[in-house]
């Protein structure tokens, strides 16, 4: 029902006339409340008028199982917290030695019935605000249910009991206290988990050490444009890249940076970061857009593609770093798997939010003009798509970067090994330049693709 007609209703009910509504509009009101129309009617028409506290009787007395039924959960759960508490603070005068277990009695009675007072006063205004919301979408659940009543009661029995009794119990059962479980399920799996990898080891060797031989031999040419080559050339194609990719003003920043590198003895260390984040970032291109191209065209594959994503994610880094080191020995190689692992997720996932993104009407229309499915992903969707593709470059570099002081305990070297020593000898002013360092690397590479994304 409109606004007005709702309002005039509610006015008419105040005043004991009949409202003037239609039948429709009488019939989806008495859908929405399921009971106590005439009630409900009166409160929400003085909430209307600035009423906004008036204490609802049920509400206070049935507490938590009122909201329940009404479908204010926010209400359930704070009721249920101050239940809970009075409750704790009654029962434990039963348990405690305390000299006056009274005062304890009174706490608890005063925080069950000032919460229910509070709960019963602000009833009225949070079930208007859920009617609302009903009104703009029908598909919310109306009224009282009797299925929402018992998962009320399921929850208060399933928490109520367990919690009243682990806070005011002065000796616990220890099967309450503590997970019952065997260390022998730990120990178990741990030891098939060990046995696993050993067999991965020893049956793909070859496959091991091909991976190893490719990324190192990827590292070593890295190493060598980067440190091979003098330092006044590097420096001057690393202006010359950001004076084309993003402008003067991040070529003025990037000579500052790079003035602090070698001022400081970082150039070879960052040089050497830089090969490790750019093998990582590379492997992560290669290997991540197609992924995220595959996952935007097949909604199975995404997923079955999320979870392992999710996981990788929020892993800790430094569990990445026991298989690379059982597959693949210490070292540099290692470190990068280990970087690629981490920092691959944005690159999936922001190249497949890309590709779906594009307009529908741009692919109908190649389509209708007869365009293979090949060419409407080179022609139209990788390019539509290439912002957010860019920024997933972008986050993969500034993960890769954070791996660098991780990868160090490995044996990756470069800047991440300074801040790994200083951190061993407590040598605060070491570990500073160092973190600035990297700091300053990772913020010329994003200023060269932001400022490329901004000029596109």
């Amino acid at each position: 029902m409109s606004d007005s007609a709702e309002q005039e209703a509610m006015m008419n009910t105040k005043e004991g006339n009949n409202p003037s509504l239609s039948k429709k509009e009488i019939d989806g009101l008495k859908r929405f409340l399921g009971s106590s129309i005439e009630y409900y009617l009166q409160s929400f028409n003085e909430i209307i008028q600035g009423k906004k506290y008036k204490l609802n009787l049920a509400a206070a007395m049935a507490g938590p199982l009122w909201a329940a039924s009404r479908n204010v959960w926010f209400l359930f759960w704070a009721l249920l917290v101050t239940d809970i508490l009075g409750c704790i603070s009654i029962t434990r005068s039963l348990w405690s030695s305390e000299a006056y277990p009274e005062a304890s009695v009174a706490v608890g009675l005063g925080v069950l019935v000032v919460g229910r007072l509070i709960g019963g006063s602000v009833a009225n205004s949070l079930y208007y605000n859920f009617y609302n919301k009903w009104r703009i979408n029908n598909g919310l659940l109306k009224g009282t249910g009797n299925n929402r009543i018992m998962k009320g009661v399921a929850l208060i029995a399933a928490i109520y009991p367990l919690t009243i009794y682990k806070f005011s119990a002065t000796q616990v059962i220890d099967a309450l206290d503590t997970f019952p479980t065997s260390r022998k399920i730990a120990s178990t799996t741990a030891n098939s988990i060990d046995a696993f990898v050993e067999w991965l080891t020893i049956s793909f060797e070859d496959v091991f050490d091909s991976i190893t031989w490719a990324i190192r031999g990827m590292l070593d040419f890295l190493e060598l444009l980067f440190i091979g080559t003098p330092w006044p050339v590097m420096a001057l194609l690393l202006l010359l890249l950001s004076w084309k990719m993003a402008g003067w003003k991040v070529v003025a920043f990037t000579a500052a940076a790079l003035t602090y590198l070698g001022a400081f003895g970082f150039w070879d260390k960052s040089m050497s970061t830089m090969a490790l984040v750019g093998a990582s970032v590379f492997i992560c291109l290669i290997i991540g857009a197609p992924l995220g191209i595959l996952a935007a065209k097949k909604p199975r594959f995404n997923k079955i593609l999320n979870p392992i994503l999710d996981v990788m994610q929020t892993m800790p880094s430094f569990v990445y770093l026991i298989p690379a080191i059982a597959f693949f020995s210490i070292g540099k190689p290692p470190a990068v798997l280990a970087t690629v692992v981490f920092a691959m997720p944005p690159m999936i996932r922001l190249t497949a939010l890309g590709i779906q993104q594009v307009s529908p009407s741009v692919i109908e229309a190649m389509l209708a003009f007869g365009a293979s499915p090949n060419q409407v992903l080179f022609k139209a969707q990788l390019p539509l798509a290439m912002p957010s593709i860019m920024a997933g470059i972008n986050q993969s570099i500034m993960m890769s970067l954070s791996m660098v002081v991780v990868a160090a305990l490995i044996g990756a070297g470069g800047l991440g090994y300074d801040v790994l020593s200083s951190l061993q000898h407590l040598d605060a002013g070491k570990g500073l330049l160092a973190g600035l360092a990297i700091v300053l690397c990772a913020m010329i590479l994003d200023k060269i693709i932001q400022g490329h994304h901004r000029k596109a």
